[in-house]
């Protein structure tokens, strides 16, 4: 067997193995995995809290077993030909193989300039594949089988009719002290939202004072994670750190291409894999918030729904699309409203379908600045690809379910697995940090999908019960909080000495990104951008990205 990740529940899992007579060498996970599957074989996958991709060779069976966990915390990548099988936790060590071909995949290419990263299972090479979440690979004699064994399930009819504060605040204290398991000391990664203060707040439960907190700063910004920050970090008694955050070098983009093994847009990757750095000098484990807002309901998109179901229900009927597009249009902007009221994003948002309005919003090109750049052999090659079907498929799954609970889960096999988790786990594994996401156990995640949708999410506030059933344990100015993306300046990084490595890879001569794009419809882009237009600043650094990723691997 290999194993990367961590199995929370060994200890009570290899307690049970014991009382049945099996004897133990070690105190790794990894070996109780292993003698789980000897006693149940593929069944002990029902078994495991945790973090994992792993592997298991059955010399009896001559069977390889491959498994992923239910979120998609740990990658796992596979290449498979008919002849030859060849499987790690990294794309590079597919591609260290000598008869894996490095061909890039133009329809992955595609999904990356719609979605900033390339959704599972496709990778940006052809012929390499991640294993999605929530699956597990079989690989024989006869080839290879793929199935899912857990699926999240937000359906009606299985929705608890009423939920208590203290109900979920226990269910979130489990989750966190389930996480808390190490003979090193554990520190936590602190933006100052609710998401993982609440984490920090558990943590201060049951460790006491002196927990050390990390927290990413960007100088000369208006920074208000570090006032939250130091504020929850005075609550609990934590340690505080900040790690400032500088504009990245060339050779720091070089670097995370090279840990990313795909090309990934967003670019919090480069404050997280700092703040990573800087914490590794600490501790060599750390807990954050991330999944809360997929949990619990905390993105605005969810709330933005749930407004314009309300509209939908007021104003329905055939034309209701039309007529709400035509009032939206007319309506003033209202810019000095609170955002909830205003009236002309109400209505134009309530003029969409609820898939089409979060297919936008999950692009990070403006409409048609995509289609600019593409070379005419890319045109081509995608004549017929849709890159959004990499997401409506887990809608048509869905489609049975209230409109934001259709979202949420769209989030969770997509946007998390493939754009946050992956993230914060290449980001922390390039320092040899382990980054443990408790509000992202199955057990809470479960239980959340559960709640009553109104529980979550209503017009104008997200995360309700989660923020009643914290209330008096963590600080009422965090409470309040709204809802704040970890975004970097890249405007400004754009302005500086990126723009010139921009200028000098990207419309230099000889740029990778020459075979797929048109350099002058780039060049374009890159005048206005410098002449102050910021609409396409997101699809400037995702080329930049490209071209970094393919000079570094290609």
């Amino acid at each position: 067997m290999v194993l990367n990740g961590e199995i929370y529940n060994h200890d009570e899992l290899r307690h049970e193995l014991v009382q049945q007579g099996r004897v133990f060498r070690t105190r790794s996970d990894t070996e109780v995995l292993l003698q789980l599957y000897q006693s149940l074989g593929e069944r002990c996958i029902d078994r495991l809290r945790g973090m994992f991709a792993f592997a298991v060779w059955d010399r009896r069976e001559r069977r390889l077993w491959l498994a992923r966990d239910r979120i998609g915390i740990k990658p796992l990548y596979y290449f498979w030909n008919g002849a030859l099988f060849v499987f790690g936790s990294e794309l590079k060590a597919i591609l260290a193989h000598p008869s894996v071909p490095r061909a890039v995949d133009e329809a992955a290419l595609d999904e990356y300039f719609t979605f900033g990263y390339v959704p599972s299972p496709r990778t940006i090479l052809s012929g390499i594949r991640k294993l999605e979440a929530g699956h597990t690979l079989t690989v024989t004699s006869q080839g290879i089988t793929r199935k899912q064994y857990w699926d999240l399930d937000f359906t009606p009819s299985r929705q608890r009719p009423r939920t208590t504060e203290g109900e979920l605040r226990h269910a979130l204290h489990g989750a966190v002290t389930s996480h808390l398991g190490a003979d090193v000391p554990l520190g936590s990664l602190l933006s100052g939202g609710l998401d993982s203060t609440a984490v920090l707040a558990f943590m201060a439960a049951d460790a006491g004072k002196g927990i050390q907190t990390f927290t990413a700063t960007f100088p000369g910004t208006k920074d208000e994670d570090r006032a939250h920050a130091v504020l929850a970090a005075r609550r609990y008694g934590a340690a505080p750190c900040e790690i400032e955050i500088p504009e990245p070098s060339r050779e720091a983009l070089d670097l995370l291409a090279w840990h990313f093994d795909e090309p990934f847009a967003d670019p919090s990757s480069v404050p997280t894999y700092l703040l990573c750095e800087g914490a590794r000098k600490h501790v060599t484990v750390c807990l954050s918030g991330d999944g809360g807002d997929e949990t619990f309901g905390g993105y605005r998109r969810y709330r933005t729904n749930e407004a314009r179901n309300a509209v939908r229900r007021v104003i329905s009927g055939r034309n209701a699309p039309e007529l709400l597009a035509a009032a939206g249009r007319l309506a003033p902007a209202g810019s000095w409203i609170p955002r909830p009221l205003r009236l002309k994003p109400l209505l134009l948002n309530a003029s969409e379908s609820h898939r089409a309005a979060y297919l936008g919003e999950m692009s990070i090109s403006a409409p048609g600045s995509k289609d600019l750049v593409y070379a005419e052999g890319l045109k081509r090659a995608l004549v017929g690809h849709d890159p959004y079907e990499a997401l409506n498929r887990h809608f048509d799954r869905a489609s049975d379910w209230d409109t934001t609970s259709q979202m949420q889960y769209a989030d969770f096999k997509t946007y998390l697995a493939d754009g946050i988790l992956t993230k914060v786990d290449r980001a922390s594994m390039a320092h040899g940090l382990e980054v443990r996401v408790p509000l992202l156990d199955h057990v809470l995640v479960e239980f959340a999908a559960l709640l009553r949708p109104s529980s979550k999410v209503a017009w104008g506030s997200g995360k309700r019960l989660m923020k009643r059933s914290l209330r008096g344990m963590v600080p009422a100015r965090i409470l309040a909080r709204g809802k704040r993306g970890f975004t970097p300046p890249v405007s400004r990084w754009l302005d500086g000495t990126l723009g010139a490595l921009l200028e000098e890879r990207v419309l230099g001569r000889d740029s990778f990104v020459s075979a797929y794009l048109d350099i002058g419809a780039v060049r374009r882009i890159r005048d206005a951008q410098r002449a102050g237009a910021r609409r396409d600043t997101q699809l400037l650094w995702a080329i930049l990205t490209l071209e970094c990723w393919g000079r570094r691997l290609l």
